[in-house]
């Protein structure tokens, strides 16, 4: 019966039987994408070059120039004994000074080492046109390999950014839904007892800050009875704010509705944006992005094209699309920067520039993270004192590699950021210190609301200016911090059914409060 009922659905043995597939098929999976890590990191290594120390290298590349150039000059010489077997070390030095000459300024133009080779070469010009040429080559295989070396050293960060988010996509696979029978029930019988019509509850974690909750139920969508009944219901259960994620209904064949539920964030975000173009036109090189990403960050993003118009808009536009794309993929900020600047130096043969001004927060513990690409300085505003927040990197697109500077701000409750594009700091051109100035426009503006403070500050920028001409591209985005206030109240519901006996798991000890 037991080996039949496997072929039965509804059975426990049939469910056991799908469950160990699923297992199976689960390992198999995550086995495949370990492997894929697997892959990517070695890639990545494989990339990573050891180079030698910038004096051995400059060392071995000096005597592979000298040995081309006494191989076209000093092998048929008849002073060739007696310039490198009798006076080797002052012939090399000799040669090795005028090469670091050359390097240096581009030619050989300095007198004292040119009649100090005459005095003791019989073909003084031509070595030297030799080692002109010569080195020369040399500084133009120089860049080349600088180059090389960087576009593989970028190679191999991104590599290494895929491995670890295929290793950590292949940990999320393996992880194992937790038994968490008892605590099931009781929210079955809790939730019933209150009068909804519930079909099966699947809890997927009941780590504190982290609840996952799937539920199948009969309600009305059309009222919003799971975000302002069934979440409050289940926020008292486990004693901690609860949100509606996602819904679908009617997904069942019987009409009952998959619902998702889980912990609300600590932290919110509430952003306004005040922006305008060059001389009041309609179309901005600026351009801005508000991300949310896997509900445990918040990016904020400006990008400032080179110049106005279109052009300096499918800049901006193009470079935050490349962001958003990297980050959402899960790769970490730097290397994400890093890999945007390289497809944008290497992928245009004409100058195309943007700046970029980067914002990631935390919205666990509002710990905030600013990347700044060639843009402006960030201003933090906390009751009536203001900070500046500023780095320094040349624009995007420059040059093919640089080092991302991160600067670490821990932000507070009801905290707002102001982070602007160029055109607006440069917009006041009659006052020396205009970041200053910017600091005591932002310390007398007295609302907290995002959006009326983008609003306030562009007016004063433009107003500011005599007959208040717009000469660049100006964008403000104002981010206000704040505490995560539920918007419905818990609603305490009392099941008629007696709670585990003592020593047995619930929702208190499984979540610490």
């Amino acid at each position: 019966l037991k080996t039949i009922a496997k072929y039965i659905p509804g059975t426990v043995e049939h469910s056991q039987e799908q469950q160990q597939y699923l297992r199976k098929v689960r390992d198999a999976t995550a086995g495949r994408v370990e492997r894929f890590s697997s892959l990517f990191q070695t890639l990545s290594n494989s990339f990573k070059v050891q180079q030698k120390s910038d004096e051995e290298q400059h060392s071995n590349d000096v005597d592979v120039l000298l040995s081309h150039v006494t191989e076209k000059t000093c092998q048929m010489c008849m002073m060739k004994e007696k310039c490198w077997v009798q006076n080797f070390n002052q012939t090399y030095d000799s040669m090795s000074k005028m090469v670091d000459h050359i390097e240096v300024n581009g030619t050989m133009n300095d007198p004292k080492l040119q009649r100090q080779w005459r005095s003791q070469c019989r073909k003084p010009d031509q070595v030297i046109a030799a080692i002109n040429m010569e080195t020369n080559q040399y500084r133009a295989n120089k860049e080349l390999k600088r180059q090389v070396q960087e576009s593989q050293r970028l190679v191999a960060d991104q590599l290494l950014g895929v491995s670890r988010v295929m290793g950590d996509f292949a940990k999320e696979i393996q992880k194992e839904k937790q038994p968490h029978l008892i605590q099931e029930e009781y929210m079955v019988d809790a939730l019933r007892s209150a009068g909804m019509d519930v079909g099966h509850i699947d809890i997927y974690s009941i780590e504190s800050g982290r609840i996952e909750i799937e539920m199948s139920v009969q309600c009305d969508h059309a009222n919003g009875e799971a975000e302002k009944v069934i979440a409050p219901m289940l926020s008292d259960l486990v004693k901690e704010t609860i949100m509606l994620k996602r819904e679908e209904p009617k997904f069942y064949a019987n009409g009952y509705s998959h619902i998702s539920f889980g912990s609300a964030q600590p932290f919110v975000m509430e952003s306004g944006v005040a922006k305008v173009a060059k001389g009041g036109e309609w179309l901005s090189g600026d351009n801005y992005s508000m991300i949310e990403l896997n509900s445990d960050k918040y990016a904020i993003a400006i990008s400032d094209g080179m110049g106005n118009g279109e052009k300096a808009y499918l800049e901006s536009s193009e470079t935050l699309a490349l962001l958003q794309k990297v980050l959402q993929s899960g790769i970490e900020e730097t290397v994400a920067i890093k890999s945007v600047n390289s497809i944008l130096s290497l992928r245009n043969t004409e100058e195309m520039f943007s700046t970029l001004d980067l914002a990631m927060i935390d919205m666990h513990d509002a710990h905030a993270k600013f990347l700044k690409i060639g843009s402006t300085p960030s201003f933090i505003k906390r009751g009536e004192r203001v900070s500046k927040v500023e780095a320094g990197n040349l624009p995007m697109g420059i040059i093919p590699e640089f080092e991302v500077e991160v600067v670490h701000e821990q932000l507070r409750d009801g905290d707002l950021l102001i982070m602007c594009s160029d055109g607006v700091l440069e917009a006041k051109r009659s006052i020396e210190n205009r970041e200053q100035w910017m600091k005591r426009v932002i310390s007398e503006i007295e609302t907290d609301d995002p959006q009326e403070v983008a609003d306030i500050i562009l007016e004063r920028v433009i107003r500011s200016e005599e007959g208040n001409v717009i000469e660049d591209d100006m964008t403000i985005v104002v981010t206000q911090v704040k505490l995560h206030k539920p918007k419905w109240t818990s609603i305490p519901i009392h099941p008629k059914i007696q709670k585990p006996k003592k020593g047995r798991p619930f929702f208190k000890q499984a979540t610490g409060t």
